[in-house]
C-alpha cells in the first residue's frame, strides 16, 4: 500500500499544561501532618497493616499459650496417674476395702502441706483413705470431688479446695478389685497447681515480649516496604511536578506496568490539550490568511463600473468566504483522541448514517452492505466517529456507481479500528488522491459541496495518530468493487 496521508504532532516544548492539570493536586497540602498522613495511601496501609498485624498477633498468641497449656495438662495428666499405680502398687484388699501402708514410696505423700495429696473412695462415694499430706486439710471430706467413676474411666480437671486460694489439679481413675471386680474405687491425686500456672504465665510473659519485639520488627519492615512499594507513586507526582514546571513535556520515567496504562492516558490528555490548543490557534490563523484574499477582491469591486460582473464577483466571493469557514470550523470542532473514553458501538451509528443516506440519495438507489459485528467498539469521541463515517459514506453514495461496502473491525489488540470503504464510482489515482484531501477540491466538479469533507477526515484521522490512503487495487482481495477502496486505521 503507498503512504497513506497521515501526520504526527510532536509536543510543543514549554507548553502550558494548567488547563489539563489541577494545580491543587501537585501543591503541598496545608492541613496538619496528621490529618495529611490520614489521608495519605502510605498513611492508610500502614494503619490498616498495623491493625491487621496485632489481630494477627492476638490471635496467635491465644493460639500458642491455648496449645502450651493444653501440652502442660497432658504431661501433668499423665504424671498425676504415675502416682495412682504407685499407690496401686502398696494398696491390699482388706475385707471390702483397702490398706494402704502409712509411709508410702512417694515421701510427697507422708509430708503434711507437701501439695501432692492421695485419697481412695468406695462406690458410694466416701473417702475410705488418705494420705498424710491431707491433715492440714480438715475438711477434706467435704472436697467438691463428683461421683465415682467405672473401672477403667479417667477424669483430669482443676478443682479449687475449700480454704485454699490456688486452685489443685485433680486425677481421678476408677479401679475395680477382686476376683469378679466385684468391689470398685476410685483412686484420686490431688497436686498444687500453683507451679504450673506460674509456668503458663512465665510462657505467656516470654511469648509476648517476643511476639512485641517481632511486630515492632515487622512494623518497621512493613513501613519499609510500603516506601519501597509506593516510590513509583511519588515518582509520578514529581514527574507531575517537573512538567509543571517546564522540566519536561511528558511523564517520564520508568514506571511499573500497573501504573502505565495511568501514565500513558495522561500523557495523551496532556498532548491532546495541547494539539487542541495548538490547532485552534493554527485554525484561527489558518481563517485570517484565507479570508485574506476574499476580502481583497470583495474591497476592489467597483459597484459603478459593472454592476452586472460585481454582483457576481460578490457573490463568488462570499461563497468562498462561507466554504472557508465552514471549513475552519469544522476543523477546529473536531475532537482530540480520548482513550479514557469507553468504547463506542460502530454498528450501530454507521446503521444508522447509511438509513440517512438512503433517504438523501433517493433519486440514486445503493446497495449499500455493512460488514460490522456487534462487538466492535471505537475508543474515542462519538462525535469524530459520526463525522467521519458520515464523510466517508456520503462520498461512497456520491460518487459511487450504485454497489457500496463497508467493513469495520477492531484491530491491535481490540483498542484500534480498522475501515474500509470500496465502491463501483470511477476511483481515484494517487495523484488525484493527494488533492482531493486538499480543503475546497473536489473529484468531481458537477457534484454539489464545499471539498472540505475528505479534509475533515483527514484532521480526524491525524488527531487519533491513525492512517488514510488508497488501497492499491492488488491489495483489495473480496473488498475490491472496481471503484476506490479506502483503508482508514485508527
Amino acid at each position: 500500500m503507498p503512504p497513506a496521508v497521515s501526520s504526527r504532532l510532536k509536543p510543543c516544548a514549554g507548553a502550558a499544561i494548567d488547563s489539563a492539570l489541577p494545580r491543587a493536586e501537585l501543591l503541598p497540602s496545608r492541613a496538619p501532618s496528621i490529618s495529611r498522613w490520614w489521608h495519605s495511601l502510605s498513611g492508610r496501609l500502614s494503619l490498616m497493616a498495623t491493625l491487621v498485624l496485632l489481630v494477627f498477633l492476638v490471635v496467635l498468641s491465644g493460639v500458642l499459650e491455648r496449645a502450651y497449656r493444653t501440652s502442660l495438662d497432658e504431661a501433668k495428666a499423665r504424671e498425676l496417674q504415675i502416682y495412682i499405680y504407685t499407690l496401686l502398687a502398696v494398696a491390699e484388699l482388706d475385707g471390702d476395702s483397702l490398706y494402704l501402708p502409712l509411709n508410702l514410696p512417694e515421701q510427697r505423700f507422708n509430708q503434711p502441706d507437701s501439695g501432692l495429696i492421695g485419697a481412695v473412695m468406695d462406690a458410694r462415694g466416701r473417702v475410705i483413705w488418705r494420705s498424710q499430706s491431707a491433715l492440714s486439710l480438715p475438711n477434706f471430706s467435704a472436697l467438691p470431688l463428683p461421683l465415682p467413676l467405672r473401672q477403667g474411666q479417667k477424669v483430669f480437671a482443676e478443682v479449687q479446695l475449700p480454704d485454699l486460694e490456688t486452685p489443685y489439679s485433680s486425677f481421678r481413675q476408677g479401679i475395680a478389685w477382686g476376683l469378679d471386680n466385684e468391689l470398685q474405687f476410685t483412686f484420686v491425686i490431688l497436686e498444687d497447681a500453683a507451679p504450673l500456672h506460674a509456668q503458663v504465665q512465665q510462657f505467656s510473659g516470654t511469648l509476648w515480649r517476643w511476639l512485641g519485639i517481632g511486630a515492632l520488627a515487622l512494623i518497621a519492615v512493613q513501613l519499609l516496604v510500603l516506601r519501597w512499594g509506593l516510590a513509583p507513586l511519588r515518582g509520578v507526582t514529581q514527574a507531575l511536578k517537573k512538567m509543571q514546571q517546564g522540566g519536561t513535556d511528558t511523564l517520564q520515567g520508568n514506571f511499573p506496568q500497573e501504573l502505565v496504562p495511568l501514565t500513558d492516558n495522561l500523557n495523551l490528555l496532556i498532548e491532546n490539550e495541547r494539539r487542541q490548543r495548538e490547532k485552534t490557534r493554527h485554525t484561527l490563523g489558518d481563517l485570517a490568511h484565507s479570508l485574506k484574499t476574499p476580502l481583497a477582491v470583495l474591497k476592489g469591486l467597483d459597484l459603478g463600473k459593472d454592476p452586472q460582473a460585481a454582483q457576481e464577483a460578490l457573490a463568488e466571493q462570499v461563497q468562498r468566504m462561507d466554504g472557508i469557514i465552514s471549513y475552519q470550523l469544522k476543523r477546529a470542532v473536531a475532537s482530540s483522541p480520548k482513550s479514557i473514553l469507553r468504547g463506542v458501538k460502530v454498528q450501530p451509528i454507521a446503521e444508522k448514517i447509511l438509513t440517512a443516506l438512503d433517504k438523501v440519495y433517493r433519486g440514486k438507489p445503493m446497495d449499500a452492505e455493512l460488514l460490522c459485528d456487534d462487538e466492535v467498539l471505537f475508543y474515542g469521541d462519538e462525535g469524530d466517529l459520526l463525522e467521519m463515517l458520515g464523510n466517508l459514506l456520503d462520498n461512497g453514495y456520491k460518487y459511487g456507481g450504485g454497489k457500496l461496502l463497508v467493513k469495520i473491525d477492531n484491530i491491535e489488540d481490540q483498542r484500534g479500528l480498522e475501515v474500509l470503504v470500496s465502491d463501483n464510482g470511477p476511483g481515484l489515482s494517487e495523484d488525484q488522491w493527494q488533492q482531493v484531501v486538499q480543503r475546497g477540491v473536489r473529484a468531481d466538479q458537477q457534484q454539489q459541496g464545499q471539498g472540505i469533507g475528505l479534509a475533515v477526515v483527514v484532521d480526524i484521522v491525524e488527531s487519533y495518530h491513525g492512517e488514510i490512503g488508497i488501497v492499491p487495487a492488488g491489495q483489495r482481495g473480496e473488498e475490491d468493487l472496481g471503484g476506490l477502496t479506502l483503508r482508514v486505521r485508527l
